[in-house]
């Protein structure tokens, strides 16, 4: 037990006694006393982001890269608002982070205070549990709950602390030690389950793996049971990476940019985990067994079975339960598809037309970017190209694999430097997704953060461009007016090129990869349309 201590000191206490070193947040009225308070020691990081819905990504990121719980702050009002884009990201990807947000003083909740709104309502659709503390008494345990609840449910939660409680004692301050480490929640309640899934796989003449969670760890997991089942592997957006792609049964990623011939014929796919992007392109008469972590998770609408558990376990004991049974005719069509990718992506290194095709952008990226980079790649037309002609191999890739807001590209990677600082990291951007978060530019130069920040600059919206074109419609609002990025990275204080040809490009990349500065590559690439681009969701 602890006297004489304010809720500010206790939270920062509470934070250090259970691990947490980082937070991400911006200034505002009713945060200002817990600001204050984590300016007044050094074990508990403060960043301080240009606008709040960064440091919401940036927390998310954080959790998605480290596994550890992301943690970040803001003001009441507009500041709790501002939050709502990044902890939807984190909420839907299953990322731990925990929220806290100053609210107005307790005898004005429910007026109409400057900056009240009833956040419990306004964050409730992007997290698992939003609570408000009115007692200082009680802060403790409700912020240990959250993050509990955060660490072992991979969820959002929030707490909400009226600014005139901040400044208030804590009476008998006990700092609970909360067990954050991530673990197995699940026992082996999937026997029935798993014994008609072997059924399946074993009759599947035409198998296909889709990998949409898992690490590097499982690689050797996870090509025991595709080698046993004779199958294909499909690597979805968020998993590139877990698998590298130059293994013989990686068919690389699927989507607008590239289809393997032989997927209509799949008759069996195997989902380890989610892959909310790739499944408008399965078969609809393939029969879908999933694997998941937590029932969650599961696709009820595409799922003919699903298991749920220890995924790794599943796969061990799946693999352990299936007798090899390879179709050879489909065996040949996986070599002849990888055939095929290759020399798609061989074509692609040579195409050095201008304005720089998208294409070569991503096999130019092969060449210089390290092997243990971190690639954060924000949403837009040119992670279709990346998908496909980015061959990852000892990489770590980040995205938004459901969410898929614009804008998140930037400040995700700062956190990846924050969380990793040995490591290179990209952030591979388009125009209309850097607009979005221009400012945490500023964030990075403040920080002297080295992001390499590769942007993809068509001047347009293109994937919205290209999908009114498929359903019929003129193309309108899609156009973009942006400034010179590069001259704008200098303007901030950082380094950057505006790279025009595609002899250009392979020097300028190899440039910002031994800058000890941000280096933003203003890559002008041109409006080509994604081969098999579908207008639906």
């Amino acid at each position: 037990m602890e006297q004489n201590i304010t809720v500010s000191e206790a939270l920062i206490k509470f934070f250090k006694q259970n691990g947490i070193d980082t937070v991400f947040g911006v200034v505002g009225d009713v945060i200002l006393p817990f600001v204050d308070a984590l300016g007044k020691q050094t074990e508990v990081k403060f960043y301080a982001t240009s606008h709040e819905s960064g440091a919401a990504f940036m927390a998310s990121y954080y959790a998605k890269l480290t596994g550890k719980i992301g943690v970040c702050i803001a003001t009441s009002g507009p500041g709790c608002a501002n939050l709502v884009n990044g902890l939807a990201d984190a909420y839907f990807d299953k990322a731990p982070v925990l929220a806290i947000t100053g609210q107005v003083q307790r005898k004005k909740i429910g007026t109409n205070a400057k900056q009240y709104i009833n956040q419990q309502t306004l964050i409730q659709s992007v997290s698992k549990s939003s609570e408000l503390v009115t007692d200082a008494a009680n802060i403790l345990s409700v912020v240990a709950k959250a993050l509990i609840m955060a660490v072992s449910e991979h969820t959002v939660t929030h707490v909400s602390v009226p600014v005139d409680l901040f400044t208030q004692k804590v009476p008998n301050a006990n700092f609970p030690e909360v067990a954050i480490k991530d673990s197995a929640r699940w026992g082996s309640k999937y026997a029935d389950a798993l014994e008609e899934s072997v059924m399946l796989l074993q009759s599947s003449q035409k198998p296909l793996l889709v990998i949409g969670k898992g690490q590097q760890a499982w690689r050797e997991v996870l090509t025991n049971l595709a080698e046993k089942l004779g199958a294909g592997i499909i690597l979805a957006q968020q998993a590139k990476g877990v698998m590298p792609d130059r293994h013989p049964l990686v068919i690389s990623g699927i989507g607008e940019a590239y289809l393997p011939a032989f997927l209509n014929e799949v008759d069996c796919i195997l989902l380890v985990g989610n892959a909310s992007f790739e499944t408008k392109f399965w078969p609809a008469s393939a029969k879908v067994i999933q694997l998941v972590d937590n029932p969650e998770n599961l696709d009820y609408l595409l799922l003919t079975k699903g298991i749920v558990g220890d995924v790794r376990q599943i796969m061990k004991v799946l693999s352990e339960r299936l007798n090899s049974n390879r179709n050879q005719n489909w065996q040949d069509k996986i070599v002849q598809e990888k055939q095929n990718l290759e020399n798609i992506i061989r074509v692609q290194v040579q195409n050095k037309t201008t304005p720089i095709h998208p294409a070569y952008l991503m096999t130019t990226l092969n060449k210089v970017i390290p092997e243990d980079a971190v690639i954060v790649c924000d949403d837009g037309g040119f992670i279709h190209w990346f998908d496909t002609y980015f061959q990852a191999q000892e990489h770590t890739v980040l995205v938004s694999s459901h969410w898929r807001s614009m804008g998140g590209g930037l400040p995700a990677a700062l956190s990846a430097c924050i969380a990793q600082k040995e490591r290179k990291v990209i952030a591979l951007v388009g125009d209309g997704g850097l607009l979005m978060s221009v400012g945490e530019i500023a964030t990075a130069i403040k920080y002297q953060l080295p992001v390499v920040v590769v942007v993809a600059n068509n001047h347009h919206y293109n994937l919205e461009k290209g999908k009114m074109e498929s359903q019929g419609l003129i193309p309108f609002g899609c156009d973009l007016v942006v400034p010179d990025f590069a001259a704008l990275a200098k303007a901030f204080g950082g380094e950057g090129k505006m790279v025009k040809k595609p002899e250009q490009l392979e020097i300028v990349l190899k440039e910002s990869l031994t800058s000890s500065k941000p280096y933003i590559v203003d890559e002008q690439i041109d409006n080509v349309s994604l081969p098999f681009l579908q207008g639906e969701i």
